[in-house]
């Protein structure tokens, strides 16, 4: 090409049409496979801890987790497991208390649902909600942010059984919760991740007084 032929096409580039602008949202709609589900201080952030070699903040305050912590727990075949510590849901998250919209979404992006219930909650004079109904305020705020949401598979985490009175909180929780059983947490989560079958939350097994 000859010089004035490059200057003709530079002349005829540079006198291009007005482009047009756009702006993106992108939503990332997985972060883990198991996403632990529950109020506040309810022992979350510990139990990823303890299954995995995560480092969440830790505190005995409530929202010290503002952002999904994520653990992997990887087994002797090398199968791998994604868990989501969420931060805490307390009533009325639907309606956005507590961040309640932002921590909701973290819920929507994981497949296996684990309530984090904290049995020692009412006891030693505690001021606190008995697991039944914290899983039943969980259940509710879940649905009415995503109609069923609780139907993926799920599984509870009685936690604090180590604390006085808290066998006696277990077994009232196990009679008034009748479709989704108590399972130590390392045990059952490959097999929810694999189940044919899962189950999830029905409102209607839930007993609250």
């Amino acid at each position: 090409m000859s010089k004035e032929n490059r200057l003709q096409e530079i002349a005829r580039l540079s006198g291009g049409q007005q482009g047009t602008e756009s702006f993106l949202v992108l939503e990332l709609k997985s972060i883990a496979d198991v996403g632990l589900v529950g109020l506040p201080n309810a022992g979350k952030s510990t139990l990823l801890s303890a299954l995995s070699r995560a480092q969440p903040e830790i505190a005995d305050y409530a929202f010290t987790t503002l952002r999904p912590n994520i653990g992997s727990l990887t087994y002797e075949d090398y199968f791998s497991v994604k868990v989501a510590d969420i931060p805490g849901l307390i009533k009325g998250a639907r309606e956005n208390r507590g961040l309640g919209h932002a921590f909701l979404r973290h819920i929507e992006r994981t497949k296996v649902l684990t309530y984090v219930l904290d049995l020692a909650a009412t006891l030693n004079g505690r001021k606190g909600t008995p697991p039944w109904e914290q899983l039943h305020d969980l259940v509710v705020e879940l649905e009415h942010y995503q109609e069923g949401l609780t139907k993926r598979p799920s599984l509870m985490v009685a936690n604090n059984i180590d604390e006085e009175g808290a066998d006696a909180m277990y077994e009232e929780l196990k009679r008034r919760v009748q479709v989704v059983p108590i399972f130590p947490v390392c045990a059952i989560l490959r097999d929810l991740m694999d189940a044919s079958d899962p189950q999830g939350v029905d409102m209607s097994k839930v007993m609250v007084d």
